[in-house]
């Protein structure tokens, strides 16, 4: 059992990290869901009568908030996904960080990591607050987080 973090942006991070592929899933099941209609009244209140330029504009649009399997409301899904593949991309170069980040949110013990990848415990929750602390600051930049 992993500890949890006192900051609640941290828990909110590590919530969506985890749940990563039920969000992506909700995501599809919305964007699929969301081409059925034949014209319509759009959140503006425009009335378009072209189906083609009506679903055009419902995938442009961002999705402000999807439910995902096991309950639970994730606000602005696409933003958060977009966190996630920024960190990811972030530690793509340092194997060291990549795997930390795969092992911690797959819900491996740290001295389990700490002894595959021959590294420090210290070490460990260095890169662990590198990696939390890249993360926040995408989220506050996409304006997902507040800060204070």
């Amino acid at each position: 059992m992993q500890r949890k973090s006192r900051d609640r942006n941290v828990r909110i991070f590590e919530f969506m990290i985890r749940n990563e592929k039920k969000i992506r899933a909700a995501v599809e099941e919305v964007r699929a869901g969301k081409g059925s209609h034949t014209g319509g009244t759009l959140p503006g209140g425009t009335y378009i009568s072209d189906p083609t330029a009506g679903e055009a504009i419902r995938n442009v649009e961002e999705i402000s908030f999807v439910d995902i399997e096991g309950g639970g409301r994730v606000e602005w899904p696409e933003r958060w996904l977009h966190v996630i593949d920024a960190v990811r991309a972030w530690c793509g170069q340092n194997t060291v960080q990549a795997e930390i980040l795969r092992r911690r949110y797959a819900g491996e013990n740290y001295l389990a990591t700490c002894n595959a990848l021959f590294i420090s415990a210290r070490r460990y929750h260095d890169i662990l607050f590198q990696l939390r602390s890249y993360a926040l600051q995408c989220a506050a930049q996409l304006q997902i987080i507040r800060v204070f």
